[in-house]
């Protein structure tokens, strides 16, 4: 059975593209669907997965014996131990990369053996989880009292950088570019002209953010506005949407313990 256009149906004038048009134009797009900071640290993994794989003897197509090998091999490595949640990690970066040559690279990362070894690791050599301290009122206070009277221009940028991502819960990605040239994007870059002013604020426009899972970065700043403003007694649905969470994952943000802000909220 061949699908036909309904009748009365009104199509734009669009031209065929040859098949080399319709491959390069796919090889963009291909190209363009994980960040490119994202890219690089899957390529790091893939790289750490190869040299493994050689230094074993073992061939390149994925198995549960293997992927499990390589998980107990970078966690209790005698020159360098892996974090395993790290590991995790890792093996995200080498699907994404080979599932273009293995079709089942997934599945296999899903397999008991697989998940039972990671598992096992995280219990056996898994560190302490450490963060940084959410930065709270006072040490804006302090900041402000510190730099308010400065000239100099980088001193104050930096302060309207602190107060503007503690108050709007931003991500650092979302106030700085990237030290790393190749990993800047201008399509993440906040334009001046979006700039507004009101009575009793201003406000921009963010264009686009990595939205990467696996992305770690500074987040005193973004913890702090998110444990500020539940101290001072907004509704946690109102902290979220503020701070653009897509999940109940932004309760890590909140860095007091639950029965103190409780004691907080009935004051």
């Amino acid at each position: 059975m061949n699908p036909t256009l309904s009748e009365g149906s009104r199509q734009p004038p669009r031209k065929p593209w040859s098949l080399e048009r319709l491959k390069f134009e796919r090889s963009i797009a291909v190209g363009a669907a994980i960040d490119t900071s994202t890219h690089s640290s899957y390529t790091s993994a893939l790289n750490s997965y190869v040299y493994f794989c050689d230094v074993h003897k073992f061939p390149y197509q994925p198995t549960p014996d293997i992927f499990s090998f390589y998980i107990v091999w970078l966690c209790n490595n005698d020159v360098q131990r892996v974090d395993p949640k790290s590991v995790e990690k890792y093996l995200s970066g080498i699907c994404n990369e080979l599932e273009d040559f293995y079709d089942d690279v997934r599945a296999i990362r899903n397999h008991r053996m697989v998940r039972k070894t990671l598992r096992g690791c995280r219990r056996l050599y898994s560190k302490p989880t450490k963060r940084k301290s959410p930065l709270s009122i006072s040490d804006l206070a302090l900041a402000v009292e510190h730099y308010c009277h400065r000239r100099n221009h980088d001193d104050l940028l930096f302060l309207a950088l602190l107060l503007t991502g503690w108050f709007g819960l931003l991500r650092l990605a979302e106030l700085c570019l990237p030290d790393v040239k190749k990993h800047q994007n201008l399509r993440k870059r906040t334009r001046r002209d979006s700039v507004k002013w009101y009575l009793q604020g201003y406000g921009f426009d963010l264009p686009q953010h990595k939205a990467d899972p696996f992305f770690e970065g500074n987040k005193s700043i973004r913890s702090g506005g998110a444990t500020g403003l539940a101290e001072i007694g907004v509704p946690l649905h109102l902290i979220r949407a503020t701070g653009r969470w897509a999940s109940e994952t932004f309760h890590i943000y909140i860095r007091k313990n639950p029965t103190f802000l409780t004691a907080l909220l009935l004051q």
